[in-house]
């Protein structure tokens, strides 16, 4: 599959999905708390912040250059779709936020988690679309070939994935809980858009080529 292509999807979602986010986050009220002891407990680890920060990249590279396939690459896609108006819905029918520490940023890593706090207020905790998207990349860059033929990718990615959801908690972004439910809708999502897509046969499992559609683009 072309890779201007894949990066022109991934564009226009990545801005819809940003635009969406932030009208949301200005227009919810705080209302819903899941503060529990553990969360309480959970120590602050600001040097997590690049694990978290690595997301947007890590997508990036997952997606345009990782995943060859037309069919897994939609599989990818429409999971990431599907799962964030799920979350949207989520966080403007359930309203939530983590009471943010007060950061005395000295630290390189104690800035980058200010300037996190600053750009990310305390709403929309419960999912974590971080939790979700970086579970959707491991499922999609997993069944990729380049996984399949490089040992150890796969586990790479199974223990960046583990690490963004951790990050979450170190930096204080989200709860338990929001960890949890992104976990669930990443798998959700992944699965039934691998479902009806075989169900329905929509792609071609082997296709990578594109070149009907670039015989109609050339028309």
């Amino acid at each position: 599959m072309p890779v201007l292509r894949k990066a022109n999807y991934m564009l226009v979602f990545g801005a819809c999905n940003l635009l969406v986010y932030f009208l949301i986050q200005g227009y919810v009220s705080n209302e819903y708390s899941f503060l529990t002891p553990f969360d309480a407990a959970f120590p602050f680890m600001p040097e997590f912040v690049w694990i978290y920060q690595s997301l947007l990249p890590v997508i990036a590279l997952t997606m345009v250059l990782l995943v060859k396939s037309k069919r897994l690459f939609f599989n990818t896609f429409w999971a990431c779709l599907v799962a964030t108006l799920i979350i949207h819905l989520i966080w403007i029918l359930f309203p939530s936020f983590y009471p943010r520490p007060d950061l005395d940023a000295k630290t390189l890593s104690e800035m980058v988690v200010q300037l996190s706090y600053d750009i990310d207020n305390s709403s929309n905790t419960f999912p974590s679309g971080h939790v979700a998207f970086s579970w959707i990349m491991y499922l999609g860059a997993r069944r990729s070939q380049l996984a399949k033929k490089t040992t150890g990718l796969s586990s790479l990615y199974l223990l960046w994935a583990i690490g963004v959801s951790l990050s979450t908690l170190a930096i204080k972004m989200h709860y338990v809980v929001d960890v949890i439910g992104g976990l669930a809708i990443a798998s959700f999502c992944f699965y039934l858009v691998g479902w009806a897509i075989r169900r329905f046969d929509l792609y071609p499992p082997d296709d990578t080529s594109y070149k009907h559609e670039e015989l109609q683009n050339n028309q």
